[in-house]
């Protein structure tokens, strides 16, 4: 008897996220790996709750914007969880009428989750049904938070980017046997793939980078960088941050280096690759892609709460330098490319952190633990 071509239900939370590209790194790898896979990627509180998807994301990035210390305080907080411990359960129960009618039309036979949300929705789903579905929470920063922790069983497996993400699993109450340390999966790099390199010493490149959602590199920041002693050129991606990407072509001829300013890119690896330092926040995503390409990081005001913790690994590690004002910024890269041993060092830091097959790996050991078919009568 055939097996039929296996159904896979891959939810994030925010389009055009790191949660997102990771969710879609995973889909690529499994389509990849198993050509007739059924996929389907989806923002799930979009896709059951389209209002209140709009509601939590504008109160978050309100939030951000506005009172960052209160996300600050409340970001993987113990008193938090246990006021919220009676009514997450109302707002993550799985028994929407929407989500059963997708979970009943698409019966997946696994399910990947790059978001604690959606996570702990699908778990709860799974519990009320009694459906032994394979249920995968991949992290996607370099610390998973407490919300992070479902009640454990043996269908429910984690995708930890280290071994201290592992431990912090593991002091929740996640049973270590279910925790898979592969990395954060991130978009194949093209240039590795057709086994192109590139040289780094052939003109020295600072990339600064923002954020998804415009909240990364400010003007001040690249101006700032502008005033340091070095040769080099400066990159800029500006991504979503339109406001940005015109402040800069307005003011670009008023640069003592060399500019080049880009929107939107698809092969952020590719530019890594020939950046000798990056400068940005340490998102999730951001940062393993910088650690798969062996570039070291210059971290200036992280957002509250995921970022801070993404910061306090790399440094810790060697792989970064945080600095608390754009001023800095100058005598900070002016040295670091006057002691080249030093970029160097954080160079490898940085590489031997990287994880560059975690989508694939991660697609694999999905593929690898699907439920098997009951053998016939």
């Amino acid at each position: 008897m055939t097996r039929p071509p296996p159904r896979i239900l891959i939810c994030y939370l925010v389009r055009n996220s790191g949660h997102h590209a990771a969710a879609r790194a995973i889909e690529a790898e499994i389509r990849r790996l198993a050509p007739f896979a059924e996929t389907r990627c989806l923002d799930l509180l979009e896709t059951t709750h389209p209002t209140w998807s709009a509601i939590v994301q504008y109160v978050y990035m309100s939030t951000i914007r506005r009172t960052p210390e209160l996300w600050e305080a409340l970001y993987d907080n113990f008193w938090f969880d246990w006021l919220t411990k009676w009514i997450r359960p109302l707002v993550q129960r799985g028994n929407s009428l929407k989500l059963r009618i997708l979970m009943e039309a698409f019966q997946p036979d696994a399910i990947v989750c790059t978001q604690a949300h959606p996570f702990a929705v699908l778990s709860a789903y799974a519990r009320r049904q009694g459906k032994p579905i394979p249920l995968w929470g991949v992290v996607t920063d370099l610390l998973p938070h407490r919300f992070w922790h479902v009640p454990p069983n043996e269908h429910i497996r984690y995708v930890v980017p280290s071994q201290t993400a592992m431990q912090r699993l593991m002091i929740l109450g996640t049973p270590a046997e279910r925790i898979h340390i592969l990395g954060i999966p991130i978009q194949a790099d093209v240039l590795a793939a057709r086994g192109k390199t590139i040289s780094r010493d052939a003109g020295r490149r600072v990339l600064v980078m923002g954020g998804s959602r415009g909240l990364g590199a400010r003007f001040a920041t690249i101006r700032s960088l502008d005033r340091a002693a070095s040769d080099f050129t400066i990159d800029v991606v500006t991504g979503t941050n339109r406001r940005l990407r015109k402040k800069l072509l307005a003011a670009r001829h008023r640069f003592r280096h060399p500019i080049r300013i880009r929107g939107y890119v698809q092969d952020a690896m590719a530019i890594m690759r020939r950046a000798s330092l990056l400068i940005g926040k340490p998102g999730g995503l951001t940062s393993a892609e910088a650690m798969a390409s062996g570039t070291p990081m210059l971290i200036v005001r992280p957002l509250p709460g995921q970022e801070r913790g993404n910061t306090e690994m790399l440094v810790r590690h060697g792989a970064a330098i945080h600095l608390d004002r754009d001023r800095d910024l100058p005598a900070v890269v002016t040295s670091l490319f006057t002691n080249r041993s030093l970029l160097d060092m954080m160079a490898a830091r940085a590489k031997a952190l990287g994880k560059p097959d975690a989508a694939r790996d991660t697609a694999a050991a999905v593929l690898a633990h699907l439920p098997r078919e009951a053998p016939p009568p």
